[in-house]
């Protein structure tokens, strides 16, 4: 029990409260203008009919010439841009399975400047469409994100039971491992849950099943070793990191190109934006760009579980702790 509960009490709604804001900014300031920022796109032409999109007020796009259909195409298979415009055909080739909203900003961004020079609409060729069960291609996502709560959750609770810091090395070894294998079945319970009853995620089995893992083990043994680390302050941390920045700024509502700035550039650095860019490769792109978001969960892996370690064995026993105690009471 606290020394002084009003105290401990106060500071903790302090603390609520400032997550409370955090929250509102961080999901008001990435969602309030979702508009094209350097979008990269390939146009088939010459560069100076890229120029022409290149030089849009605000910048929009980030358009490059590709003398070459296929060759643009092939780009685009390879997740380096998000369309192709080919101005000799006037049409418009989008993805828009990965990400509705980024394949619509970026038609309403060409049919603009078209409208301005009185063309015609270009046509739209959707090259990755969307499964017909996930219209809106939202599910992937929502369960990357039901990844990333579960590994967060899983590590709260384990503190709230076992301590934030386990007593000895092992112990430490033994809550990374347990997390481990709550990371491998609660990815393959999700995914068999989500395929089964709302035939979502229909990819390659065990490359999904193999990405949900490291997901939730990423996420579940970066906030065990963040807890370890800073106790209850680290638990605050991982909510600011994971929820109130990392969701945000995935990539998954919004491509991160329709973000502002700080948004876009952080979201890929996070677990949810890494699991939604590795989870997104796996279903649309065979695999495409694949290795980005396996280093950065595996890093923040790495980190956890370094912490995790380096913390355990670091609380004073309660003998130790009962002649601290003691002394100290005498000296008063």
């Amino acid at each position: 029990m606290p020394e002084n509960p009003r105290k401990a009490a106060a500071l903790l709604l302090v603390g609520a409260l400032i997550l409370m804001v955090a929250f509102a900014t961080s999901y008001v300031g990435a969602f309030h203008d979702p508009t094209p920022r350097h979008m990269p796109v390939a146009l088939v032409g010459t560069a100076q009919q890229a120029q022409q999109l290149n030089d849009l007020p605000g910048q929009p796009l980030d358009v490059h010439a590709v003398a070459d259909r296929q060759a643009a195409l092939q780009q685009l298979d390879d997740r380096e841009i998000y369309g192709v415009y080919d101005p000799s055909a006037n049409t418009l080739y989008t993805a828009s399975g990965p990400n509705r909203a980024a394949a619509t900003a970026l038609e309403l961004t060409v049919n603009r400047v078209l409208a301005e020079q009185n063309q015609p609409a270009a046509k739209v060729q959707d090259v990755k469409p969307p499964d017909s069960a996930d219209p809106n291609g939202t599910s992937l996502f929502y369960v990357v994100i039901a990844w990333v709560f579960g590994g967060y959750f899983a590590a709260v609770l384990l503190g709230m039971v076992a301590g934030n810091r386990s007593s000895t090395r092992n112990l430490a070894g033994l809550r990374v491992g347990a997390l481990a294998a709550f990371a491998v079945l609660g990815s393959l319970l999700t995914l068999l849950v989500v395929r089964l009853a709302f035939d979502v995620l229909s990819g390659p089995f065990l490359a999904l099943w193999a990405a949900g893992a490291l997901i939730v083990f990423a996420t579940a043994v970066a906030s065990s070793g963040l807890q370890a680390l800073a106790g209850m302050a680290g638990t605050g941390l991982v909510i600011l990191l994971f929820v109130i920045l990392g969701n945000p700024a995935a990539g998954g509502a919004y491509a991160r190109p329709l973000l502002p700035g700080f948004w876009g550039t952080v979201g890929g650095l996070l677990p949810p934006g890494a699991g939604v860019d590795l989870v997104r490769s796996i279903l649309y792109f065979d695999g495409a760009r694949i290795l980005g978001p396996i280093v950065v969960l595996v890093g923040w892996g790495v980190l956890g579980a370094a912490l995790a370690l380096w913390r355990g064995g670091r609380v004073v026993p309660r003998e130790q702790a009962e002649i601290e105690a003691a002394a100290a009471a005498a000296a008063a």
